[in-house]
């Protein structure tokens, strides 16, 4: 067994390695300060790390974050002076075996630091990967955690993608809906067929029929040719349709006619053409309120609401942040050719304490940034602040409602690089709205900028 102690004060670090020793643990490395220890488990492989959790500087829990998606089989014991529960439970959630509250009795220390070893060995065949993830359901092996809730839900969509029922993905914008769908599509009855991806909002409604249903040549002016519909496309396979909330009550009843039939006819023919098509569809929208509101069909709301599937947003599962830091740098790192080896603490402190309104993708799109502006073999604050990028000042003065409401849009699209999802998020409206509002603002002096 090899172990290193983490501890500002000298003292307590040379009487629990004297204790170790005494009982036969003879590798036992000593550190007095947490950017080193930072350091030193990343390079060396340690069974067990023991770490205050109060030091100056760089923190245990600091220790703990920057350390773990680099060393997951380590398993990682907390000491502090401050029984905290709330603290307690953050660390385990980030990754630590066991929190406890000085001064340890030496039989407990020593039974904890046993135990831990003994998980270790346990699963040390379970986390090759450099993220550290738990394993998950092998049709979701894109999705990276070790959240127990999102883990009984990947378990929950396993058991219902057996089936060849309609299911209805919730969640915000970012939180990885179309990767679970992509999942469910791997391991149902469907597996070997397509599987089409349709973002619903990005459709005008002129096209709606034309591009679910196909046309034949000559149906309308343009049609040079015929076209197979989605659900022709998809057909002995899945159809996700994303944002379906969007839809306008009146190609709701189409959309529900066909799915009731399971046949199209297409724009310019007669005859039907009957499909099977397994429905996935999802929504960052209430769609019971929307029924309650009449606009969303509610019978439509059923078809496609036979199992119900909630992913939360990351701020809700802050223990996987440090895991997906991780894998997204890697990521990055192979697109972008730089050789980038790690966040410092204070920089994974940072990624941890943000609110992430745009969830997973926020987060990839922040690592991509700083690998972007990096240019040493470490991320820091600097790199990951939006003070890095100057965005646009206004000056106030007096001008139409229209006119402040088009400024305020450009400001957010800048400040999303464009992503219509995420600027919706943050408006607080559809994105068809955004949308809308970027159709007709194509002319604002801000335009280039959000481009």
């Amino acid at each position: 067994m090899r172990l290193i102690i983490v501890d500002d004060e000298t003292i307590a670090l040379t009487s629990v390695q004297r204790l170790l020793k005494r009982r036969g643990i003879r590798k036992v490395d000593i550190c007095d300060n947490g950017k080193e220890a930072v350091e030193r488990i990343r390079q060396q492989e340690y069974d067990v790390a023991l770490l205050d959790l109060l030091m100056p500087e760089v923190d245990g829990l600091q220790v703990l974050t920057a350390a773990k998606p680099y060393c997951p089989q380590t398993e990682f014991i907390m000491l502090t002076a401050v029984d905290d529960v709330a603290t307690a439970v953050k660390t385990i959630r980030l990754g630590a075996y066991d929190y406890l509250v000085k001064p340890v009795e030496n039989e407990r220390l020593l039974l904890t630091i046993e135990h831990a070893f003994e998980r270790k060995g346990l699963r040390a065949g379970l986390a090759g990967s450099r993220s550290g993830a738990i394993q998950v359901p092998a049709s979701f092996s894109n999705i990276i955690t070790r959240d127990p809730r999102m883990l009984e839900i990947l378990t929950f969509a396993d058991t219902m993608a057996r089936s060849d029922i309609p299911i209805l993905l919730t969640g915000d914008t970012g939180t990885g809906k179309e990767l679970l769908a992509a999942g469910i599509h791997k391991a149902g009855e469907t597996k070997n067929g397509p599987f089409v991806a349709v973002n619903v909002s990005a459709i005008p409604d002129t096209l709606f029929e034309s591009q679910f249903f196909g046309h034949v040549k000559g149906a309308y002016t343009g049609a040079d040719a015929e076209q197979k519909g989605f659900f022709e496309k998809a057909d002995g396979g899945t159809l996700f349709l994303d944002e379906i909330g969007e839809l306008s009550v009146s190609l709701q009843a189409k959309l529900l006619r066909a799915l009731e039939d399971r046949s199209v006819i297409r724009v310019g023919d007669t005859k039907p053409m009957s499909f099977n098509v397994r429905v996935l569809a999802a929504t960052n929208q209430d769609l019971e309120a929307a029924c309650r509101e009449n606009r969303f069909r509610l019978d439509l709301y059923y078809r496609i609401n036979t199992a119900h599937i909630h992913l939360p947003p990351l701020k809700e599962r802050d223990g996987d942040i440090p895991i997906l830091a991780a894998h997204f740098l890697e990521q990055a790192c192979r697109q972008h050719h730089k050789e980038i080896d790690s966040f410092s603490p204070e920089a994974m402190d940072m990624l941890l304490k943000e609110p992430y309104p745009g969830n997973v993708r926020e987060l990839s799109q922040m690592i991509e940034k700083a690998v972007i502006l990096t240019e040493t073999k470490e991320i820091y604050p600097k790199h990951l602040s939006d003070k890095t990028q100057a965005l646009p000042t206004y000056t106030r003065k007096l001008c139409t409602l229209q006119e402040d409401a088009d400024t305020h849009v450009a400001f957010v699209l800048h400040h999303t690089k464009g992503d219509r999802k995420a600027a919706a998020a943050i408006l607080g409206v559809s994105t068809r709205q955004v949308q809308r509002r970027v159709a007709q603002m194509r002319r604002h002096p801000m335009w280039s900028k959000i481009v």
